[in-house]
């Protein structure tokens, strides 16, 4: 079915100024156009739409309920016309971005704080999974905005901007494991570890850290989520390798002692995206991201 939406829109205008002539006032059109178009919508359906009278037309019983749903169609588009301006103007809209839990708590809670205080009308959905599936995420267009550290592979052309360092360290708690001794980095081999689980790039960093040591390194527990990674260290079931910073911001922290080596690989932050897929509030979130860590 083929919709004129100009008739429908001289239509609504006639029933709401009852009359020919300020219909076409309005509209900036003559008089014998609207009268023309008024027989075209009433021909395309079949009914009769409004009577003449001494005061100009009255509608027909036909032209009340298309009324009631003419009037909803056009606003409608009326409110998706606002929410388009109000998202080039950044009133509204919404960012989706995909990070992991540790460089969420360290790094993104205070941008949003900063970019929600400026842009009230954004809001902000948060996922936190492995590396690999918030990439497909973000080629899926479910996600706007990857934050994460090197290495990222995508099958797609993205944009990466690195944003600032984490320094990493092994750890363990000093009074639930009492005779640690550590002097380099092969004595780990003595002990369980507790590695972030391997799709991470945190993990993947280190494994390659590992394999330019010709150093294998097995874990007993390998855990995606921070909170339990953290836990399963604080209960003393092995020695885990973390970043430095999260580890530091643990209320129990003197129970920690940090292992670290000169040599270990730190972590860069990036953002990553896909430039065709951007909206006016990422591009805005991205800038605030950049200019905080020139």
């Amino acid at each position: 079915m083929n919709i004129d939406y100009n008739l429908y829109r001289i239509f609504l205008y006639l029933y709401e100024e009852k009359s020919i002539s300020k219909t076409a006032v309005k509209l900036y059109v003559s008089q014998p156009a609207v009268s023309y178009s008024l027989k075209e919508l009433e021909n395309q359906l079949g009914y009769k739409l409004f009577y003449r009278n001494s005061k100009g037309i009255e509608p027909t019983v036909e032209a009340k309920e298309l009324y009631k749903y003419v009037s909803t169609a056009f606003n409608i588009f009326n409110d998706a016309e606002e929410h388009l301006k109000n998202l080039n103007s950044l009133n509204f809209g919404s960012i989706r971005i995909g990070v992991p839990t540790y460089i969420g708590v360290i790094y993104l809670t205070d941008y949003i704080e900063k970019f929600r205080i400026k842009y009230p009308g954004i809001k902000f959905e948060i996922i936190s999974a492995s590396t690999d599936s918030m990439i497909e995420m973000l080629e899926n267009r479910k996600l706007d905005l990857v934050l994460d550290t090197l290495p990222i592979q995508s099958k797609k052309s993205v944009s990466k901007v690195t944003l600032t360092k984490l320094k990493n360290c092994f750890f363990y708690n000093k009074k639930l494991m009492k005779d640690v001794s550590i002097k380099s980095i092969e004595d780990l081999k003595n002990y369980q570890l507790i590695f972030p689980y391997k799709t991470l790039s945190i993990r993947k960093k280190l494994d390659e850290y590992l394999e330019s040591k010709n150093l294998a390194l097995t874990p007993v527990i390998e855990s995606i989520n921070t909170d339990m990674f953290l836990e399963l260290v604080r209960r003393g079931l092995g020695i885990g390798y973390f970043a430095e910073d999260i580890v530091k911001k643990q209320k129990d922290f003197a129970d920690f002692e940090l292992i670290s080596f000169t040599d270990l690989p730190d972590m860069d932050v990036c953002s990553v995206y896909i430039d065709e897929f951007l909206t006016k509030a990422t591009s805005e979130f991205i800038k605030m991201l950049k200019s905080n860590n020139n």
